[in-house]
């Protein structure tokens, strides 16, 4: 009888413990405060993360009350606990969360069920859902900025006039958070957005332009769209062909001739030519870079108001330098001035004296007092300067680089058999025709393309810009006739004689 007793005693101190486990573990709950504030996109992902957990692995026992840190008591509360950012949080009185960074989704899994003793449950991957984009505009402008109200009243009408169900979030880059964002997001100028937390558009040419198609891209689900964040690969092929036809400018090819020939006057061995060649290529490419990098910095420095003239005064140069390279091929005007002699003696002393750097720091010598005959790199500069990056600018000049180094390479490769390549391919009528005469016109053309960017920077073309962009055009027209009237050949064929290729 005793035994009957004890066993039953003991079948209830089993069952009590565990349902009385289970019932205590279904009471008991997680009480969070939420600190938050109006306009904060992390916030609303934090509350996001907090819901989903609270409906799927927790059945709802966590109990979320949120306070907005801009009502004086809410604000009280949040300085009382240390806080210095929002979104932030206190679970059951102690443990405490600051930052969007405390609020992951697994690392607020397992502090849950650290609190109710359960085993969290890790999803597996193919039940995460597809990312669904934010439907918002963040609408970047400066308080001062005429170009950036046109734009926003703008944006207000279309999606007043479309009936966009989308929230506008306007962000001045004056203050401190909003300027961090704007630089956070690789942006230079305003207005700017970002349609559906991905689509970025720049400037009010984008903003205004492609506006519509980057909302309904939004609001319809499809992939987002990185206007300006991507290089179109029609401009890396674009640098890549400039950097390869710039190695035919005769100009370029005489020093390469000079380099080669005093190399295989010196007895230096063919791989030696080789790397010289290359190496003069990477000098004109390592001087370039650093352009691109000034010519980057000076465009973000402007203000948006003046980017029309600084492609107003780009086009202009680039229009001169093709109009002077066309004079080269055609052989119209013999100018005053002439590198030859100090060309020739500069090539010689830093080759023979100072091997490979020498003919580096060659190249960055002359990629500057030659740059009319490289002028095609400088629409790409320019351009870059005015809608492009640091990333987009170095990556042209770069692939101008190896379209540069290629055929140096072969050339100085040949030259290592016969050192009169380089020489008569400076000679070759078609090679000068081609390397001065369609590329330069090829980059009075390009001017025009430089003159037409600026007009879209602006809001609205007026007659003064206009009539700025006929008096700068006819300036470069009136030096060139002045120099036709003054410098004429009278006989080509003499002049030609007298200049005999030699070594």
């Amino acid at each position: 009888m005793n035994k009957r007793v004890l066993n039953i005693i003991l079948i209830s101190l089993v069952a009590i413990s565990i349902f009385g486990g289970v019932s205590v573990s279904s009471d008991e709950t997680i009480e969070l405060r939420l600190f938050t504030s109006q306009g904060c996109p992390y916030c609303n992902e934090a509350k996001d993360t907090i819901n989903k957990l609270n409906q799927t692995d927790f059945d709802g026992k966590i109990t979320v009350t949120e306070i907005d840190v801009y009502t004086s008591a809410g604000f009280s509360e949040f300085r009382e606990n240390e806080f210095t950012v929002v979104p932030s949080a206190v679970v059951n009185g102690d443990t405490k969360l600051e930052g969007i960074n405390d609020f992951g989704e697994s690392s607020l899994r397992t502090l849950f069920a650290s609190i109710l003793e359960t085993e969290p449950e890790e999803p597996t991957e193919p039940e995460e859902p597809p990312k669904e984009f934010e439907k918002s505009i963040r609408f970047f402008y400066e308080e001062t900025c005429d170009y950036c109200k046109v734009s926003k009243q703008k944006m207000y009408d279309l999606i007043d006039e479309k009936g966009y169900e989308i929230e506008v979030i306007e962000v001045d880059v004056f203050t401190s958070a909003g300027y961090q964002e704007f630089r956070d997001a690789g942006f230079r100028v305003v207005p700017a957005a970002i349609i559906c937390e991905a689509t970025m558009l720049e400037g009010v040419d984008e903003v205004d332009n492609k506006m519509q198609d980057a909302i309904e891209r939004c609001l319809a689900g499809e992939p987002p769209v990185t206007n300006g964040r991507v290089v179109a690969p029609i401009g890396l092929m674009a640098a890549f062909a400039a950097g390869f036809f710039s190695s035919l400018s005769p100009c370029l090819l005489a020093v390469l001739s000079f380099i080669i020939a005093y190399t295989v006057g010196s007895g230096t061995k063919a791989l030696n030519i080789f790397l010289k060649s290359v190496f003069f290529g990477l000098g004109i490419t390592g001087t370039y870079m650093l352009m691109a990098v000034a010519f980057i910095t000076a465009g973000a420095a402007i203000p948006q108001n003046l980017l029309f003239y600084l492609s107003l005064a780009g086009a202009s140069i680039v229009f001169f330098l093709g109009l002077n390279l066309i004079n080269s091929g055609l052989n119209i005007v013999e100018l005053p001035i002439s590198k030859k002699n100090f060309g020739q003696k500069m090539t010689k002393k830093l080759v023979l004296s100072y091997g490979l750097a020498g003919v580096f720091l060659l190249g960055m010598i002359f990629a500057v007092i030659n740059i009319p005959c490289a002028a095609i790199i400088l629409p790409i500069l320019i351009d870059e300067a005015i809608h492009g990056t640091t990333y987009t600018a170095t990556l042209k000049v770069l692939l101008y680089g190896v379209g540069l180094i290629v055929p140096f390479g072969l050339i100085g490769g040949a030259g290592a058999l016969t050192k009169n390549i380089a020489r008569d391919m400076r000679w070759n009528p078609k090679v000068r025709f081609f390397g001065w005469v369609v590329m330069g016109s090829v980059i009075v053309a390009v001017s025009f393309y430089l003159l037409y960017q600026g007009f879209l920077i602006v809001e609205t073309v007026t007659t003064q810009h206009i009539l700025y962009s006929i008096l700068a055009y006819a300036i470069i027209m009136f030096i060139a006739g002045y120099a036709y009237g003054k410098w004429k050949k009278v006989d080509k064929g003499d002049n030609r004689k007298k200049e005999i290729p030699a070594y």
